[in-house]
């Protein structure tokens, strides 16, 4: 069985894997390695993952759905087939995809997957991440920082030389910084920053505005197929900058032709706000670490998002140094997540290679306000970009006389106010009937490098109460739910279990059989398999009542005497009938005899 490493994107996806001393990545289309981390509904069909569903995305926004990543444990819902889906359940979706495709290229079972996240992703995130693949069927045991994976890559790259890097992962939807330290056989992240909303989407809405500003349009009052229309027109307008000194930007809406001139130089100042927002971030890391951009060796790109030239214009002028960009930017992640698989196998070449982190967030328990008892504040205990295993104990006193119990509340946040950071889960403990600030409690976290807190608190009369907060996976009863409506909605028509039995058969035959016996079969299963794999509803119906009525004849035939199997009516019959599938099914003709 495989490890596998994903790349859970918020604009693609990819998968790789650890074999021969490298990483490789795995196909996901055909020769295409980045699969869209797009979802799309065909009624009377079902659900589509990746390009099938990118395609339709535009001409059916009702049914489409993408960027769905942004929104990864909140409670938004996208409306498809008149259900209610959360970010969760599409990101499942993907996932059962990129597992399916693993399976068939590298023909094994894929026993686990590590999987990358925006490093400020916070513990619901996080949570509903490993949620996503239980429903998928993947084990995850470790979810890792996408900048971290990107200094993984780094580091097979170019080798074993003591560096100091900041790692710009600019993607689709979220921007991350790692400060990063290498040396000997370890991956040290010393700080990270980030904004899980801010991303390449963010510049295609800024084109996108800037085009109804010069055009006297409000975005608002656009259809919402002339919407999907703009922000494709902004994406592709963006990107062809790379090639091209200008764009003409062009879209019909509303009975007339709306046009601006894109150039670089007009883009840079779009994306000024953006561009401030990225400066504060910067700041904000090397505080942390506790350095200079001096300090910092290399500038590493990741992202698709960070070709940009105005990205690359911005940090040069920022910082005073050229990025390095790794290869392709937006599949660096990918190859560091397959690294970090061929690692958990314990591959002989990488077993020894050690990668760290850090806790994104501060963590802490809510503790009395005296100046208003109504909002209590937060009392840190492991600290943001504190390294990983971490652990603090600390003392804590009752507020009020002869108070029966200590109500200790976990938050995970930079506020000072608890109310606006996430709370993470509670526990409750006795404590001695004594006046106030004479009762105590001991309390402590302990949090690892898989993201698992444990809280223990211990009361004076050494009475003990703890909780586990693991990134919290779902439930049985819930994980049983989840696959089920999973293998309704994502089981497609050629892995239904009563065509798989049809394709055994056919194939079973074909084993037994040789020549004129084995092309008729052959042209059969081809023809067969290519109708179920057409993504057709038509198509597919043809095929499996077809198969299903050649199955019975051959079936008859299999009880009759070897001899008169093809020498007598039957060798007519399965002619005439391969005939009469020909002319009703031309449009898989050729395409069938490509299969076989």
């Amino acid at each position: 069985m495989a490890v596998i490493g994903i790349d859970l994107g918020t604009t693609n996806s990819l998968g790789a894997y650890w074999k021969d001393g490298t990483v490789h990545l795995i196909p996901m289309e055909g020769e295409r390695f980045l699969l869209p981390s797009v979802v799309g509904y065909v009624e009377g069909e079902g659900f589509l993952a990746g390009a099938a569903a990118k395609e339709r995305l535009i001409l059916y926004p009702e049914d489409t759905v993408a960027s769905f990543k942004r929104f990864m444990g909140t409670e938004k819902e996208y409306h498809l087939g008149g259900k209610a889906y959360s970010p969760m359940e599409l990101s499942a979706m993907v996932l059962e995809q990129i597992k399916r495709n693993a399976e068939f290229f590298l023909k094994e079972e894929i026993e686990e997957a590590v999987i990358t996240v925006p490093a400020y992703f916070n513990d619901k995130q996080r949570s509903d991440t490993k949620k996503a693949a239980q429903i998928a069927g993947l084990k995850v045991d470790r979810l890792i920082n996408e900048p971290s994976a990107a200094a993984l890559a780094y580091r097979m790259e170019y080798g074993e030389e003591d560096r100091t890097l900041l790692v710009f992962d600019f993607g689709g939807g979220t921007l991350d910084l790692s400060y990063v330290e290498c040396f000997d056989n370890v991956i040290e992240i010393i700080a990270v920053a980030g904004d899980n909303h801010l991303g390449g989407d963010d510049i295609d809405q800024a084109v996108s505005e800037y085009f109804c500003r010069e055009n006297g349009l409000k975005s608002e009052e656009l259809t919402k197929e002339d919407q999907a229309k703009l922000r494709k027109l902004s994406e592709v307008s963006k990107c062809a900058l790379a090639e091209r000194e200008e764009v003409t930007m062009e879209l019909e809406t509303g009975g007339r032709v709306c046009r601006v001139l894109l150039n670089e130089e007009r883009l840079f100042e779009i994306c000024m706000p953006l561009f401030g927002k990225i400066k504060q971030l910067f700041v904000h890391i090397l505080e942390d670490a506790g350095s200079k951009v001096s300090g910092i060796d290399e500038l590493i790109m990741v992202g698709g998002s960070s070709k940009l030239g105005v990205v690359k214009r911005f940090l040069r002028e920022l910082l005073g140094k050229e990025p390095i960009v790794l290869g392709e930017t937006d599949r660096v992640v990918a190859c560091g997540a397959g690294v970090y698989a061929g690692i958990r196998q314990r591959r002989e070449e990488i077993r020894d290679m050690l990668l760290t982190d850090v806790c994104p967030f501060t963590l802490g328990i809510g503790v009395n306000n005296r100046a208003n008892r109504d909002k209590n504040i937060l009392s840190p205990m492991i600290e943001r970009n504190t390294t990983l295993p971490a652990s603090h104990r600390e003392r804590f006193v009752t507020v009020g006389d002869y108070q029966k119990e200590i109500r200790i509340q976990i938050y995970q946040g930079e506020e000072y106010y608890v109310d606006d950071d996430v709370l993470l889960g509670e526990l409750t403990i006795e404590v001695a009937l004594k006046p106030a600030g004479q009762a105590w409690v001991d309390v402590q976290f302990t949090y690892d490098i898989n993201g698992i807190l444990h809280v223990m608190a211990e009361n004076e009369m050494g009475e003990r109460r703890q909780i586990l907060l693991a990134n919290q996976t779902l439930s049985e009863a819930e994980l049983e739910w989840y696959t089920r409506e999973m293998e309704k909605i994502m089981l497609p028509p050629i892995q239904q279990p009563e065509n798989q039995k049809m394709l055994a058969f056919f194939l079973d035959y074909y084993e037994k059989s040789t020549g004129h016996k084995r092309e008729r079969i052959a042209s059969m299963t081809g023809r067969i398999l290519t109708g179920l794999s057409s993504g057709r509803k038509k198509e597919v119906k043809n095929a499996e009542k077809l198969g299903k009525m050649w199955m019975t004849q051959l079936q008859q035939a299999m009880d009759m005497q070897e001899e008169l199997l093809f020498d007598g009516e039957l060798k007519v019959g399965f002619g005439e009938e391969l005939d009469d599938f020909e002319e009703e099914s031309d449009e898989f003709g050729e395409e069938s005899e490509e299969f076989i």
